[in-house]
């Protein structure tokens, strides 16, 4: 069996009905020399019926018992055999010449590592660039800030053999990851936009602010917390000593804020409390009689 130039993983659970277009997105590559490998993380409607139905022996579909999709990308990661490993979420889509712009950089640039390509952000009828990374300023900040869309994340096959998701956190896990890698090794970022994520209802960053789960948001500390204490000397001199206590900080305002803006009282007061635990502040006391104007309708914001 010949070795692929891209190895492709998609991890799915229950999308069925989104499958379609992020597996034919892939299909419809100009550039052919790719697998695409889809872990099915113990969805229980159509999935595998879905994705039985493409006829295409460059796809491998695999299952697992669910374990989040941390678990899912490196098992996906761990079958991939391409030279160089993408990634896709099930309800998202690549542009035809996508694979084509990545394999035509690195011919060019045979010193990449970590490619990144530009993504439009699609909501409803509304499409927008998502921000390119600065790689002239300080990566680190430029990736902790704009965040990098899975889709458009190319990776030396080599990098992810050592480095992999943290299985422990199901959210703010992607960008863990790559903060590590980026502290190692050099960003590329490619100007063209080539891929697309989909905004929908049933997406875990609309579902995930609709209603503020404590449990996530302690989650999504515990993982910042998790790279300050324990990779701490990849970012000595890249990061000021200080970065990631004031990303704490404006993490728990960013839910805090959301919070109320719900009506979400108790999950409000409890994050508001966490906060203040972690450091006591003039933003985070001010917040305090926000709440309670928000308890009886002042204070918030027209959807």
């Amino acid at each position: 069996m010949n070795t692929p130039f891209f190895s492709i993983v998609l991890p799915t659970y229950n999308r069925a009905s989104f499958l379609p277009r992020s597996i034919g997105s892939v299909i419809n590559q100009g550039f052919n020399d790719w697998e695409l490998i889809i872990i099915d993380d113990g969805s229980t409607d159509r999935t595998k019926e879905v994705v039985l139905s493409f006829d295409d022996s460059r796809i491998r579909y695999s299952y697992q018992e669910n374990s989040e999709r941390s678990a899912a990308r490196n098992n996906g990661i761990s079958k991939a055999s391409g030279k160089w490993i993408c990634f896709i979420d099930s309800d998202d889509e690549y542009l035809p010449e996508h694979l084509e712009v990545l394999y035509k950089h690195l011919q060019i640039n045979n010193a990449s590592r970590f490619v990144i390509s530009g993504s439009y952000i699609q909501h409803h009828n509304e499409q927008k660039k998502h921000p390119l990374i600065n790689v002239d300023a300080n990566v680190l900040t430029e990736i902790a800030t704009k965040f990098i869309l899975m889709n458009s994340i190319c990776v030396d096959r080599n990098i992810l053999q050592h480095e992999r998701f943290k299985e422990t956190y199901a959210i703010w896990e992607d960008t863990h990851l790559w903060l590590r890698i980026a502290a190692k090794y050099s960003i590329y970022q490619i100007a063209q936009y080539t891929v697309i994520q989909h905004i929908h209802d049933q997406g875990t960053v609309v579902l995930g602010m609709k209603k503020i789960s404590l449990k996530e948001v302690v989650q999504y500390i515990f993982a910042i917390q998790d790279l300050r204490d324990n990779y701490h000397v990849l970012f000595e001199g890249k990061l000021p000593p200080n970065y990631f206590n004031q990303y704490i900080d404006s993490k728990y305002r960013m839910y805090l804020y959301q919070a109320r803006q719900n009506r979400q009282f108790t999950t409000a007061f409890q994050i508001s409390i966490q906060a203040w635990q972690h450091r006591p502040s003039w933003y985070i006391f001010t917040e305090f009689p926000k709440i309670v104007l928000n308890f009886f309708y002042f204070g918030l914001h027209a959807r």
